[in-house]
């Protein structure tokens, strides 16, 4: 009967520590720097090499101009379009293309942008902007 008891236990814990999708590494990291606005949530979603890329600027207001060249007084942020292979379980990179729907002074704006996507041991990274889906 104990040994039940803690069984049920132990399956519970290592349900709460599940590792994130890419998918939501993905979401989060730009939650951080659109909605969070804190840069340094932003970097430990990040792989070192694209870390160093957004430690190179000041503010989160600052990456989301510079380096994505979107800005938005709020944002809505969707992976729903995300590389099939990278939900596979063994794989270790793919890219995503997330979706933006957001405000800025009062006028709705819409905006893709393609991140790659790298696996360091059980932990997904962003780690690289992409080419842009939808050149101007």
């Amino acid at each position: 009967m104990v040994v039940f008891f803690i069984s049920i236990l132990v399956a519970g814990c290592s349900k709460e520590k599940q590792e994130k999708s890419a998918d939501e590494v993905a979401v989060a990291f730009f939650d951080a720097i659109y909605n969070q606005k804190d840069i340094n949530q932003a970097l430990v979603l990040c792989s070192e090499r694209f870390a160093r890329e957004v430690k190179q600027q000041r503010s989160a207001k600052q990456v989301a101009r510079r380096l994505f060249n979107m800005s938005f007084d709020s944002v809505e942020i969707d992976a729903a379009l995300g590389d099939k292979k990278l939900r596979e379980e063994f794989n270790q990179e793919g890219s995503l293309t997330i979706l933006f729907t957001g405000l800025r002074q009062e006028k709705i704006y819409k905006d893709l942008k393609k991140i790659k996507m790298i696996k360091r041991g059980n932990v997904w990274l962003v780690d690289e902007i992409l080419a842009d889906p939808m050149p101007s």
